[in-house]
């Protein structure tokens, strides 16, 4: 039996609803998409699957699929990754969401705490954080996650990281669009997106929800489960499971906020890339918050 590689790749960004268009995607008859959702092959050195034979395993059911993808995020805050699978998928298609990124970097900030990555108590001193972070060769060594995850800020320049991947691809061989339209609008923007992928229309009434994070009550205690319960629990060490299903359910607080001035002081920063983006692609995410609300 011949494997297939992906066609399309859902690029981000990460904490737009990737989520569910990955589960609504994987459950028309005539698309693939493999388990783990982000196998992160090409965004070295943060891998899930880490050899090319693996990756190339993780498609061995996709041989009758019209579209075979590819759902990790992290290809499109990775700086290599636009030229990696230029190399390997010239003709790949893209599809890409994006929402508000003062709101999606909060929502970062709160999945990176929730699953034990964060040590910073506040997202403000997460975002004060990020300048020693992103300067330093020893966090980026170290981190115990994505090193771009930690980026709350840079992480949402979608219009500088949309830019990059133009310089490698055709504007026609991408899809964007807004979590906040695919919230208003599901039927439209999955109708577009099955025409994009060229395949059958199957009309969905209701949007399924996946991917909302929680934050924690204690810190210190997720971190304990993400550095030592987790990977016993893995090993299938009695008992292990069942601690972390406790510990998991028993430490979900309520999420983080940020103050309204960190809003709009991070909002005017973001202004001139969400400029750049509405110039490349057509999408004013703003103006797609303001008309779901």
């Amino acid at each position: 039996m011949s494997i297939r590689l992906p066609n399309f790749f859902i690029l981000g960004a990460g904490r737009s609803g990737t989520t569910t268009l990955y589960f609504v995607l994987r459950d028309h008859p005539e698309v693939f998409l493999p388990t783990p959702k982000e196998p992160t092959f090409f965004s070295e050195p943060f891998q899930v699957v880490r050899t090319p034979i693996r990756y190339a395993k993780l498609f061995e059911g996709a041989s009758e699929a019209r579209a075979v993808g590819d759902g990790s995020h992290a290809y499109l805050t990775h700086p290599d990754s636009a030229a990696t699978l230029r190399a390997f998928f010239p003709d790949a298609r893209f599809i890409v969401t994006f929402r508000n990124p003062a709101d999606r970097a909060l929502a970062m900030y709160s999945y990176m705490l929730e699953n034990g990555y964060e040590i910073m108590p506040t997202f403000e001193r997460a975002l004060f954080a990020e300048e020693k972070r992103f300067a330093s060769s020893r966090f980026a060594k170290r981190c115990p996650h994505y090193f771009w995850n930690f980026m709350y800020y840079r992480s949402g320049l979608f219009g500088e990281q949309i830019q990059r991947y133009l310089q490698h691809f055709p504007r026609e061989q991408f899809f964007f669009t807004t979590l906040y339209d695919l919230q208003r609008e599901p039927a439209r923007v999955l109708g577009e997106i099955q025409t994009f992928l060229d395949i059958s229309q199957m009309p969905i009434s209701e949007l399924p929800q996946y991917g909302s994070s929680k934050g924690v009550k204690l810190i210190s205690l997720q971190l304990v489960e993400r550095a030592l319960v987790r990977p016993l629990a893995r090993r299938g060490v009695p008992f292990m499971k069942q601690t972390r299903g406790f510990i998991n359910k028993w430490n979900r607080g309520s999420p983080p906020t940020m103050k309204p001035e960190t809003h709009a002081a991070l909002l005017a920063r973001f202004e001139p890339d969400l400029e750049l983006l509405t110039s490349l692609t057509g999408v004013d995410v703003l103006a797609s918050q303001q008309a779901k609300s």
